[in-house]
């Protein structure tokens, strides 16, 4: 049997009792390293509900070798009740496999799985990821056998949900706009045909697609169990805005990649609490909101590139200059008023940081408030800098602060890339926890490693020297800095 296997045992604590495992998991859901099991006939008198736990936590690839190379497993995978097929993985880093063949080979292993008699089962989500193929004819054909192959186990009770990710063969930088609308039209079809799985679609992935705007929101209200989209490098081709007006959706979390769309109207998504927005390319506000009465979360994240002038805040978040906080607090008050949780990641390492305590003050119910400082010197004066807008700093001092503004509710600040030697970072965390009552602890990170930058002298941060604290002594003098002038039971936590 694969030694991937054993490595998954680590998270079914009965089996431990019968077989003596020596286990290394490392991140990643098949990066393991481990010792193999002293005794394997022990392993398989093992129960199925264990080694079905088992299977659960390794790749289909693990999973097929297993059941071919032993009779004790053999009939294991036809019972998962969790099933993920990703024709990826037929084309590892040391595979000749091509895409095509890569597609042949998982229809042929679906058609095997929901056809089987032995199947006694059912699959109560299935997560499905395959490509759309250069060749059109071929890449429909693919289409119309995993569809109906879908739309079969799902009306023989043999499955319940569905997860799709849809990627293209060919990279995005060889796509032209033709083949962007090829792979939307193909998707067009195969979502007609497949109407039981539209119906039990749960979480759905699509990229480098070119759709009309009509053809797409029409595609998401067929999904009408869906609760998680995310597109990415999407666009459409006779509108600059997808107006999203869903009110029966279920749709929980949005996730939108480098689309080339100029604005997404959220209408009416009367369950969504999550949204995230990163890398666009207009100048306008890439969202505007209608009811959206459960959201909770909202994550912003792109460079602003020469060609665009930015918009307000205020102005996407009302719903409807550079993404630089003015003092507009009271506008922004009744858009941020529910928010707890408030992070702000990405921040030029010079850059004056006093300026975010506008989005705190406008943010009363926040309970957990971070910060992250970006500082990479393999990012300046790089061709891809060129891209984007000068960095502008603009002044803030203490004193412009309302001494009035207190954070009631703030009880966490996480500040990530600290550096004691940075007096903006000092000034920062002094100026919370003096105004921050119910403040039990500040976690201060050191920055995160780069092996782009390695080679690189950074003036702010020395290359191959950190700054962060690193011994108690050091801990503790920087712990005092920041305690200096309040009496207040705030515990210093250095990560």
């Amino acid at each position: 049997m694969p030694v991937a296997l054993a490595a998954a045992t680590a998270a079914v604590a009965v089996a431990t009792a019968a077989v003596a495992v020596a286990v290394a998991v490392s991140v990643g859901r098949s990066n393991f390293s481990l010792s193999w099991f002293h005794d394997q006939g022990r392993f398989n008198q093992l129960p199925d509900h264990i080694l079905l736990s088992i299977l659960e936590r390794v790749d289909t690839r693990t999973v097929l070798r297993t059941s071919v190379m032993s009779t004790r497993w053999k009939h294991l995978p036809l019972l998962l009740s969790d099933v993920d097929l990703d024709v990826n993985e037929f084309m590892h880093q040391n595979s000749s496999m091509s895409a095509d063949e890569a597609m042949a080979v998982l229809v042929k292993l679906m058609s095997s799985l929901f056809g089987s008699p032995q199947s006694e089962s059912i699959i109560k989500k299935l997560s499905l990821s395959f490509c759309l193929l250069i060749d059109l004819v071929t890449s429909l054909n693919y289409l119309f056998n995993i569809g109906e192959l879908v739309c079969n186990a799902i009306d023989s009770g043999k499955v319940k949900s569905v997860e799709l990710a849809i990627t293209t063969e060919k990279r995005r930088i060889d796509c032209t706009t033709g083949d962007m609308q090829l792979h939307a039209m193909s998707l067009v079809e195969f979502f007609k045909i497949s109407r039981s799985m539209s119906c039990c679609l749960t979480k759905l992935f699509l990229s480098t697609t070119r759709f009309l705007e009509a053809d797409l929101h029409q595609l998401l209200i067929s999904c009408d169990q869906l609760q998680h989209l995310i597109l990415h490098l999407c666009s459409l081709r006779d509108s600059s805005r997808l107006k999203l007006d869903m009110p029966n959706s279920k749709l929980r979390l949005v996730e939108l990649y480098s689309c080339r769309i100029k604005t997404v109207e959220f209408l009416c998504l009367p369950k969504l609490e999550h949204l995230l927005c990163e890398s666009w390319v207009f100048s306008a506000s890439p969202l505007s909101f209608g009811v959206i009465p459960c959201l909770e979360g909202l994550e912003l994240g792109s460079a602003l590139r020469r060609n665009q002038s930015g918009f307000k805040l205020t102005d996407l978040m009302c719903g409807a200059s550079n993404i630089w906080i003015k003092p507009e607090g009271k506008v922004l008050r009744t858009a941020l008023n529910k928010i707890t949780k408030l992070l702000l990641h990405g921040i030029y390492v010079k850059f004056n940081l006093l300026w975010t305590l506008v989005l705190l003050e406008s943010a009363p119910s926040v309970k957990i408030f971070g910060v992250k400082v970006w500082n990479h010197s393999c990012d300046e004066a790089t061709e891809e800098r060129e891209i984007f807008s000068e960095r502008r700093n603009d002044l803030w001092d203490a004193e412009q602060l309302d001494s009035s503004v207190h954070y009631n509710q703030l009880e966490k600040l996480n500040f990530g890339g600290f550096n004691p030697t940075i007096k903006e970072h000092l000034v920062l965390i002094r100026a919370v926890t003096e105004r921050a009552p119910k403040l039990k602890s500040v976690f201060l990170e050191d920055r995160e490693p780069c092996e782009r930058c390695e080679a690189m002298d950074n003036p702010i941060y020395p290359s191959t020297t950190s700054m962060f604290p690193k011994n108690e002594d050091e801990k503790s003098t920087v712990a005092k800095q920041l305690k200096a002038g309040t009496s207040r039971p705030v515990e210093i936590i250095f990560c």
